[in-house]
């Protein structure tokens, strides 16, 4: 099994599992929560037929990367993909986050800068700010983050279930393949980082997005309109007030889990985007 040593001082030394495939410009995909590398399965095939090479690893704790007893934070999340594109001495990638894995992207760029990065792309994006606060309005109440550390603590399987639930939601019918992946990815999730994962949706990314904004990098905003996990009001819209020259897609009616549910749709447009 590949894996990649990613290793901090803050945060201890983790095993990252990884999958490499094919030639081309590297396409680097880092999935949200609770999910690993397979929920890309649906853009992986559309990606290597327009000629990239497509990598995909599991983040710290999720799927089959190993766990640290420390390191359920931005910053490690960061150096983490930092690690693996040192460790495979990436040039000219490009960045694909969705959920909480555009946390990763926007910290990596506000902190390492875009030296091996030619574009970034953030579907369902969490930044810039997600929590309710007298600046940030249409954010989420910070009650709601409490509610749901403590019912993933007392009962993981029935919280990701009812997530499952809002991940889909607002789609005609979830694919049994993305319920299949869903409870798959899930099941690999232990306790403790099914609720040490949530705080981490609060963090505070404005001062990572003023510095991304002073990038000369492509960047493609993609989010659904429909997402109950991530509301767009809340995310992408402010997001696209702070990145002005980023690409923006609104897809009408999709929900968060839309690289599954409007596959077709997400493909279309990573491909047209990564050609441009």
């Amino acid at each position: 099994m590949p894996n990649i040593t990613a290793a901090h001082s803050h945060a201890g030394k983790a095993e990252l599992y990884y999958e490499d495939h094919g030639i081309g410009t590297p396409v680097v995909l880092i999935h949200g929560y609770p999910l690993d590398a397979r929920f890309w399965e649906k853009q992986i095939p559309a990606l290597l037929a327009a000629g990239h090479r497509t990598v995909a690893y599991d983040r710290r704790g999720f799927g089959r990367s190993a766990a640290s007893p420390d390191g359920s934070d931005f910053d490690t999340f960061a150096a983490d993909l930092n690690a693996v594109l040192e460790a495979l001495d990436l040039a000219d990638a490009v960045l694909i986050g969705q959920g909480m894995g555009t946390g990763e992207v926007i910290r990596y760029l506000g902190t390492y800068g875009a030296g091996r990065v030619s574009k970034a792309v953030l579907l369902a994006p969490l930044p810039p700010f997600l929590l309710r606060t007298e600046e940030t309005p249409h954010g989420v109440d910070l009650a709601y983050f409490d509610e749901q550390i403590a019912r993933a603590r007392e009962d993981p399987v029935g919280f990701l279930t009812a997530f499952a639930g809002d991940m889909f939601a607002g789609a005609a019918d979830a694919p049994e393949t993305a319920i299949q992946s869903w409870t798959e990815a899930a099941a690999t999730l232990s306790p403790r980082t099914c609720a040490a994962a949530i705080p981490t949706w609060i963090t505070d990314f404005r001062a990572d997005v003023a510095a991304v904004s002073r990038l000369d990098l492509p960047i493609l905003i993609l989010h659904g309109s429909a997402d109950r996990i991530l509301p767009i009001d809340a995310t992408a819209h402010p997001l696209r007030k702070l990145l002005p020259t980023a690409t923006f897609i609104e897809l009408p009616g999709a929900p968060h889990g839309m690289q599954w549910t409007h596959a077709d749709s997400v493909n279309r447009a990573l491909v047209r985007f990564l050609l441009s």
